[in-house]
């Protein structure tokens, strides 16, 4: 005979459907959603209240009909939580309120996942389903799990869907076609286009969608996430937040990001740390122009190396020069407290083709300067070219002129000028001072982003899939300063893009200035 539920026990089957109380009760460990151990509770922060989800505190009136009683549900739900770092945003808006949707399947049978690649929507959904077949609870619920084609997690009749934007590809936002959802989760939102939310705005069903959105401030105020951050009647809806809600934020935390992010003033900080939407920002590259130079069939192959795997980078690192490649650019950005970023692209049909990526981490000069001679080499390039705003590419560099040509060496410091053409006189001809022409001349940072444009708008590019390169250039923005305009990447990783600049003055020496002799490398002991 089954007993008379006590008060201490009536009292929490009622608290346990507040979403707060479920939230604390199911999981020990936020860092461990498999962990519910005894009577060990988590705790939402006080600034992670707003970023949870409402919604099954609400139950339907009678007296209202079943589009009207969605819409309650629907202010109860929805979240733009777009803010800094680390405050909890992946963590509640997403993960957490997915597990209680599973199990309180109030706002619709019909629940979507999506993020802008595939990699990110993998990271969140395997976190969940490890959670769904190894916490003491919600394994009893038998979640049915299918991870290819795409995604697809059942349970008790409900059903969610992960869905790839696929920012990069030829038909971006495609995988929402013919989905009505209830209720749909977006990763790293900043990051949708123009064009995936035209094929999202009608993937939702005929009594509406729950909108749970998170991402950082990184997008541009044209942009479809900046267009809702402005959008006044979305205004209750949106959470902006800055990292340092978080308690573990301290004197030594914010002293780290100042370093990184090179001050409190600069973009990145304003963005990752304090969640500011930089207004004044526009896009810089078309990137619906710049993706007709991807082949989706292919993927960049890339190497990693550090400390521990130096000594082994020959065996590492499997480069070859392709028999019909015309040049071989082997070009970096060098970073001091980041990694270095290598690239090597062939020019094969006049076309210029990227199909290695070298990330070096943690390396000294005199190390690196070991794997760029290898790698030279081993290619036998014809051009070299290194950041040297710094002092670890221009020792790298000096390194380098002792080994091979200064002819096929090109150093590039972006806080200097190049010259970009001739100065002319009313009759068009060529001046001259001294015996030698005089050359107009721009800043580098300026012209390498005006060169790249014309690279990847005249379709010179060949291009494998790069994740890492599509969601830097996508966030490249300029903005006015005084007289003249300044660029600026804000995403959290800046390198490739970067690395793409070097490239992008690199291939502006070879091509146009014509100092710089293409010649077969021959290499001896004392060089080329």
């Amino acid at each position: 005979m089954i007993g008379k539920l006590t008060p201490e026990e009536l009292e929490f089957v009622e608290s346990f459907y507040n979403p707060i109380a479920q939230t604390e009760c199911l999981f020990s460990d936020f860092d461990n959603l498999t962990s519910m151990e005894g009577e060990q509770l988590s705790h939402v922060r006080l600034g992670q209240l707003p970023l949870l989800s409402y919604e099954y505190l609400i139950d339907d009136n009678p007296k209202l009909s079943e589009k009207e009683n969605f819409r309650l549900k629907k202010a109860a739900g929805d979240i733009y939580a777009l803010g800094g770092r680390l405050f909890g945003k992946t963590l509640c808006v997403e993960k957490l309120d997915i597990l209680l949707n599973l199990i309180n399947p109030t706002s619709g049978t019909k629940l979507g996942f999506s993020s802008y690649d595939a990699i990110h929507i993998r990271g969140i959904l395997e976190d969940l389903i490890q959670a769904l077949e190894h916490h003491p609870f919600l394994r009893l619920f038998k979640a049915i799990i299918n991870r290819s084609p795409n995604y697809r997690i059942a349970m008790k009749g409900v059903l969610l869907e992960g869905v790839n934007m696929n920012i990069a590809g030829k038909k971006p936002g495609a995988q929402f076609f013919q989905k009505h959802f209830t209720k749909l989760w977006i990763e790293e939102a900043s990051f949708e286009t123009r064009q995936v939310y035209a094929q999202r705005r009608d993937s939702v069903s005929e009594d509406g969608c729950i909108f749970r959105i998170s991402g950082m401030t990184n997008f541009t105020k044209y942009s479809p996430c900046g267009q809702v951050f402005y959008d006044i009647t979305k205004k209750t809806f949106i959470v902006n937040l800055p990292q340092y809600v978080n308690p573990k934020w301290d004197k030594n935390e914010d002293a780290k990001a100042v370093k990184d992010f090179n001050g409190r003033q600069s973009i990145n900080y304003r963005i990752f740390i304090k969640g500011e939407v930089v207004e004044e920002g526009v896009s810089v590259f078309d990137m619906e122009r710049i993706r007709k130079s991807y082949n989706e069939e292919k993927i960049i192959k890339t190497f990693e190396i550090n400390k521990k795997n130096f000594n082994n980078f020959q065996d590492i690192i499997v480069v070859e020069r392709p028999s019909n490649a015309t040049n071989v650019f082997l070009f970096a950005d060098i970073g001091e407290s980041a990694p270095s970023e290598v690239g090597i692209i062939f020019e094969i049909n006049k076309k210029y083709r990227y199909t290695y990526n070298i990330t070096i981490y943690n390396l000294t000069d005199k190390e690196q300067f070991k794997i760029f001679e290898w790698l030279a080499k081993q290619i036998q390039a014809n051009f070299i070219a290194l950041d040297c705003t710094d002092g670890t590419g221009r020792a790298i560099f000096r390194s380098l002129e002792q080994v091979f040509s200064k002819d096929n060496l090109v150093w590039v410091h972006f806080a200097e000028k190049i010259p970009v053409d001739f100065e002319t006189d009313d009759n068009g001809n060529k001046k001259f001072k001294d015996g030698k022409p005089i050359y107009k001349e721009e800043f580098v940072v300026d012209w390498s982003i005006k060169h790249l444009k014309d690279l990847f708008y005249g379709e010179r590019m060949e291009m494998p899939m790069d994740y890492k390169f599509d969601s830097q250039m996508n966030s490249v923005i300029s903005m006015q300063s005084g007289k003249r305009v300044i660029y600026e990447c804000i995403a959290q990783e800046n390198h490739t893009f970067q690395m793409f600049q070097v490239f992008s003055i690199l291939h502006w020496y070879c091509e146009f200035i014509i100092v710089k002799p293409i010649v077969e490398k021959t290499f001896g002991k004392s060089g080329v």
